[in-house]
Formats: structure tokens, sequence, C-alpha cells
């Protein structure tokens, strides 16, 4: 068994792929798996892998696995998963990169406070002007979980990034972790997930992942149903926090995260996505928020935003006004 092994779904990345693997290739921690995903993608990103692979004659070992259709990153790596051996599972994404001691740093880390989970910060390489912006996560101390600290990472303005994250193989399987079967939302979603279920974790208050930000042409797609998706990973959240008797004392996080990233940000993707977008569209996400969340205009942590409990109450009162709304905040976000 490896110490880590770690999912590279691959689809459309030629002029990264080679990066990201070269990145792998380097890791100081020689005990890892290198797991492709084939997601179907129009160019030949992973044949330039296989290539590679052919000519590698170092430790670390390659794995090919590929998804029945293209599906998106999240089934990519719970294909990955079915192959993954290893102690714990990284997820990297091919057209990202890793510090060289990015696996062995999180590993024992990892294995010092036999944690769950092990966290990373990261930095954010924007190639438009080649700068670079690090982002960091809650600074909590490694060891027991407690309801305090997952609190603050589930609070926390964005989510953590799945990519930034190494999980124990046994606890994923254990608590049947997976990536929901979405194509947006679904990072954020598998991190809820992982952080509501952790018992111990370990951090690392270094940015040892690059998150690659690329040009918009490439990296953003036009889909006029991206906002269910998102909803759905969502639910897929409080579902899974029912399934493991975690929603009665995390109740007042999961319908939080729910409202502002199953209700509030896919209103706004909605708006983002079409062309021509109605309120009625919005409508029927209250009735789903209402559904989901019944009590959400209790929720503590929306009464403590005043903002955000003001866009709530507008699109349930005055949908076409806070559809207005939305789209002069997006026009002016993008």
């Amino acid at each position: 068994m490896s110490k880590i092994s770690v999912i590279v779904p691959v689809c459309n990345s030629r002029d990264y792929v080679i990066t990201c693997i070269d990145s792998l290739l380097g890791q100081t921690l020689e005990d890892i798996d290198i797991i492709i995903v084939d997601d179907h993608g129009s160019d030949d990103a992973v044949q330039a892998v296989r290539n590679l692979a052919e000519g590698y004659s170092g430790k670390k070992r390659f794995l090919f696995a590929e998804t029945s259709a293209n599906s998106g990153p999240g089934v990519a790596r719970n294909v990955g998963l079915i192959l993954a051996e290893g102690e714990y599972v990284a997820f990297v994404d091919s057209d990202d990169w890793v510090e060289r001691d990015f696996c062995e740093i999180l590993y024992k880390a990892a294995s010092r406070k036999n944690a769950d989970i092990a966290c990373c910060h990261y930095k954010s390489d924007n190639l438009r002007d080649s700068s670079s912006a690090e982002v960091s996560y809650p600074s909590i101390t490694s060891g027991d979980f407690s309801m305090k600290k997952r609190r603050a990472f589930l609070l926390a303005k964005e989510l953590p990034v799945a990519t930034t994250f190494l999980c124990r193989r046994a606890f994923l399987m254990e608590k049947a972790i997976r990536f929901p079967d979405t194509r947006c939302g679904e990072d954020g979603a598998f991190v809820a997930m992982c952080l509501l279920a952790a018992k111990r974790i370990a951090t690392v208050e270094r940015p040892l992942y690059h998150y690659v930000g690329r040009p918009r042409s490439l990296s953003v797609k036009i889909d006029p149903n991206k906002y269910l998706q998102q909803s759905a990973s969502f639910d897929e959240v409080l579902s899974f926090a029912r399934r493991q008797d975690l929603y009665e004392p995390f109740k007042n996080e999961t319908d939080f995260l729910f409202i502002r990233e199953g209700f509030l940000k896919a209103c706004r993707i909605y708006v983002g996505n079409v062309l021509k977008p109605e309120s009625a569209v919005l409508s029927e996400l209250c009735s789903l928020l209402k559904d989901r969340v019944p009590e959400y205009e209790e929720n503590p942590y929306l009464k403590k935003k005043l903002i955000m409990r003001l866009q709530v109450k507008n699109l349930f009162k005055h949908p076409k006004a806070a559809m207005r709304y939305l789209k002069r905040k997006v026009r002016r976000a993008s």
C-alpha cells in the first residue's frame, strides 16, 4: 500500500497537464501512486501523460482509469477512488501544480496527528498578469477536530478547496464520502462532508498547492442548468448529515450552507448563465429552499448577515427586482 494515491482527472488540459504531472513526479515523497482519470476531453492531454509515463523509470507508480463519458471532475475523482490503494488520498486538477514537498509535508502532518484530513493553504496564480495571491484557511491547532473548529471551517467566507486536502482513505470509505454526481458545487460539498464527519485534523499553514486561473475563454462554459447542479450538490450535504447523524449537532451550520451555497449562489449562477433569466425560476428556487430548510428565517447565522438576509427576503417578496439586482452584481463581478 502506498502512502498517498493522487487522483488527477484529465480533460482538455493539454497546455497544462505536463506541468502538473512533472510537479507530482518531482515530489520528495517517493511512495505515491498517480491515478490519471480520462474524462474524455477533445484534446490529446491523456495521451501526452501516457507518453510521459512510458518514459518514466522512477519509483512513483502510474495508474490509468476513465469515466464512461465526459462527466466532470467530481465523477472522475470518484472513479479514481475505486482504484486508490494509498493510506491517504489527494486530489490534484490537471491544470494546476503543487510544490515539490506537497505530499511529504501533508503526509507527515496527518501521520503525526493520526488525522482523518489534513489541509494546506494555496496560491491562486493568474495567467493574465502573472500575479499570485495566497489564500489561507482559519488558523486552528491540529489534533482533535472539535465542534468549534468544524464550525470555523464550515462558516468561513468560502469553503476550502478539495485539492488542498489530504484525506485518509479508510475515513472516506467508512463514512461513504464521495463527490456529488454534479458539475457545479461538487468540490465544496465534498469538503463540507469531510469537515462534518472528521474526528481529527492536521493543518499546514503554508501554500503548497497552486490553483492556476485559466483565461476566461477556456475555463468558463455557459450552462443554463448549472444552478440546478449547484443546488443539488448542497442538497447532498444535507442528506449526508442526516445519514451520518450529524444534522442535529450541526443543523444551523448545514442549513446555513444550503442557504448560502445551495440557494443564493444557485440564484447568482442562474442569472449569470442565462441570456434572459426569468423571475419564475428564482421563485422555484425559493420554494426549494423552503422545502429543504423550512426554518431558514430563524437561522442564527443568516440573522447576523444583514445583506444576505435582505437578499433572501427580496428573492421571496420581490423576485423581479431581486433578479435585476443579481444581474448588476454578476456583471460587476465578471
